[in-house]
């Protein structure tokens, strides 16, 4: 007898099933596709900054190696206006940078001499890592007001 009911209840979830799927199918049959003339996640960016020079921007990582609370913070906001594509931000694994260093990291022609010159910097260390997928990292040193004033 339970095996019947259970029998029973699998044939109604099955009709039931089948009915919403041909009424899916039925109503969507009808229907005529549109295509968006904008995508909604490019709505609103800076008008320097097109969809299509997304897959272009420099992207970086900015760690604070000054140890002033706040400033990798800052030079994220700024670098973020100035159209780079900041992954994240943090701390350096000390404080005890006097000057901001470049670090190239994908040898990705000019990117992280790009941002060296957007920061005034002169000098690009080159430690390429593909495996973070950065262009470059910037440690922040005692110097980070400086490069703040350069980016703005």
């Amino acid at each position: 007898m339970i095996a019947r009911a259970q029998t029973a209840l699998l044939v109604l979830v099955l009709l039931g099933a089948g009915v919403l799927l041909g009424s899916f199918l039925l109503e969507w049959r009808g229907q005529e596709l549109t295509v968006p003339t904008t995508r909604p996640e490019f709505e609103g960016l800076p008008s320097s900054i097109s969809p299509e020079s997304l897959s272009d921007r420099i992207s970086v990582e900015v760690l604070n190696g000054a140890g002033v609370p706040g400033a990798a913070a800052l030079i994220t906001e700024a670098l973020r206006d100035a159209g780079y594509d900041v992954k994240t931000f943090g701390n350096a694994p000390s404080f005890e940078y006097e000057e901001t260093l470049v670090i190239d990291r994908s040898e990705r022609s000019g990117a992280a001499r790009s941002v060296a010159d957007a920061l005034g910097v002169d000098e690009v260390r080159r430690e390429p890592q593909p495996a973070l997928y950065l262009d470059a990292t910037i440690i922040l040193g005692m110097d980070w007001k400086l490069r703040l004033e350069k980016l703005r």
